[in-house]
């Protein structure tokens, strides 16, 4: 089985659609994703769950908040997430100008750690086509201080942190509960320079972290094309079972 646990719908920035995906899932040779809203892609919780429906089994949601705007909407992220309609959270620090560890955050980290359901965050490099994005806040050693003040939280750093790929690794390597995935480090396919340059980071990642224990494959489809990103990883990683479904089936509970 190959689960990619991380794509998106879109209707902002880039467009996305949940046919458009599973289409390309039936291409690529993926069975399962992990699928994101966000405000930053101009999708609600709402309008994922909608779109989804149809593909059960194949895709599943995750949401997304944001911690600076306080709604009723917020209010109904405990209910999706114990009822499973929604298998985890996405955080957008950069595009929206917050810390991982802010007080603004802390109370859906606390919802996340009660159900046992991860967080995920961006990390690294900013979209090309989102200028006002700002790096300060996704740096990936800010993490580490949600990681030892949640201990039982599961936390996904995406994007390897790319381009501090040494420090994701410093993270995940001291801290039992942090995760990384391997997307978003191509637009569209890969080149042979581009998939040299994820050779050199996953190196990177690994002489630090020790292991590719706690990396889970994902493409940031509709931005890297799944076909291409699936068959990278493989001549990246094997076939580690880890990586292509078992990391991903325990922390979202597929």
């Amino acid at each position: 089985m190959v689960i990619d646990a991380h794509t998106h719908l879109g209707a902002k920035t880039f467009v996305g659609t949940a046919e458009g995906l599973v289409a390309s899932m039936d291409k690529s040779g993926v069975d399962v994703s992990l699928v994101f809203a966000g405000k930053i892609n101009g999708v609600t919780n709402q309008q994922l769950l909608e779109a989804i429906r149809p593909y059960s089994g194949r895709l599943y949601g995750v949401g997304s908040v944001s911690p600076l705007e306080k709604d009723a909407a917020d209010r109904d992220i405990r209910k999706l997430l114990e009822s499973q309609a929604i298998r985890g959270l996405k955080f957008y620090p950069g595009y929206e100008y917050f810390y991982p560890y802010d007080e603004c955050v802390r109370p859906f980290l606390d919802v996340l750690q009660s159900t046992g359901r991860p967080a995920i965050f961006h990390g690294g490099d900013t979209f090309s086509g989102i200028r006002a994005s700002k790096l300060k806040y996704v740096h990936p050693l800010h993490l580490d201080e949600i990681a030892v003040d949640f201990p039982k939280l599961k936390i996904v750093i995406a994007h390897f942190g790319y381009p501090w790929q040494n420090d994701a690794a410093e993270v995940v390597y001291k801290n039992q509960n942090v995760y990384v995935d391997c997307s978003g480090l191509v637009y569209g396919d890969f080149t042979p320079e581009s998939e040299g340059d994820f050779r050199r980071v996953v190196d990177d990642y690994v002489r630090v972290a020790g292991s590719t224990e706690r990396i889970l494959f994902g493409t940031d489809w509709p931005i890297g094309h799944q076909s291409s990103y699936l068959a990278v990883a493989r001549r990246v990683f094997g076939d580690d079972e880890r990586i292509f479904s078992g990391n991903a089936q325990k922390l979202f509970g597929l």
